[in-house]
């Protein structure tokens, strides 16, 4: 059902940056009339100008919020789109993992309370793997990072990392939080993630220390046939 209610989402918001474009263009042409007009007052003027210029602010912060939904439903569907696949297929680690953070930024938490770092390692092989087995992964640790973070007691703290080796391609989340409780559990939906990568022949493991969790997954590389 997720992707129907998207697709409603889409259409109505389609509609929206079309008149907010017919709209910025509008208001480019109503600037230059009155800047060429002669027979009116400049009290007359200066109110029209006033008046425009917040109507432009407006469109403005139209068209903005516009394309940031817009944005919020691509990586949505690519999300859905691409986890819902069972096959192993080659991919960028590199690329799944710019794609999750834009899917995470839809939560408002990830996005505004989690100060966030990334660096990503040369790339030089793809791998073969179940695209939607390593984003649940990412998005299980990550949510349950969150879960049991105290955020009155300050932002949480994230560094995402990429690094090939001779043998793998590894992928390190490293959670820092104000918590005072260190949790070294794994939750079972997390768990069931990692059991799904295990299967398919990666190395994967969660370790929990004071203030610190880090999620490590280490792929096997392989080389995308020509």
């Amino acid at each position: 059902m997720v992707p129907g209610i998207i697709h409603n989402m889409a259409t109505p918001l389609s509609g929206v940056l079309g008149a907010t474009q017919l709209l910025e263009k509008r208001a480019a042409t109503i600037s230059e009339i009155v800047s060429d007009s002669q027979g009116m007052g400049e009290a007359e003027r200066a109110e029209l100008l006033k008046q425009l210029d917040r109507n432009r602010a407006n469109v403005d912060i139209l068209s903005r919020n516009a394309r940031h939904l817009a944005d919020i439903l691509q990586a949505l569907v690519q999300r859905i789109n691409r986890g819902s696949s069972s096959l192993k297929e080659y991919h960028s680690l590199n690329e799944l993992l710019q794609n999750e953070l834009l899917f995470l930024d839809a939560n408002l938490n990830f996005k505004h309370k989690v100060r966030k770092q990334f660096s990503l390692g040369a790339e030089v092989r793809t791998a073969k793997y179940v695209y939607g087995h390593v984003a649940a992964a990412i998005d299980e640790f990550v949510s349950s990072s969150l879960a049991v973070h105290d955020f009155k007691q300050g932002v949480m703290e994230m560094d995402f990392h990429t690094e090939p080796t001779e043998s793998h391609m590894a992928l390190w989340i490293e959670v820092r939080r104000h918590s005072a409780a260190p949790s070294a559990e794994v939750c079972g939906a997390l768990e069931s993630c990692l059991e799904f990568l295990r299967a398919d022949g990666w190395r994967a493991e969660v370790e929990s220390g004071e203030g610190v969790r880090r999620l490590r997954l280490l792929c096997p590389r392989e080389t995308a046939p020509a």
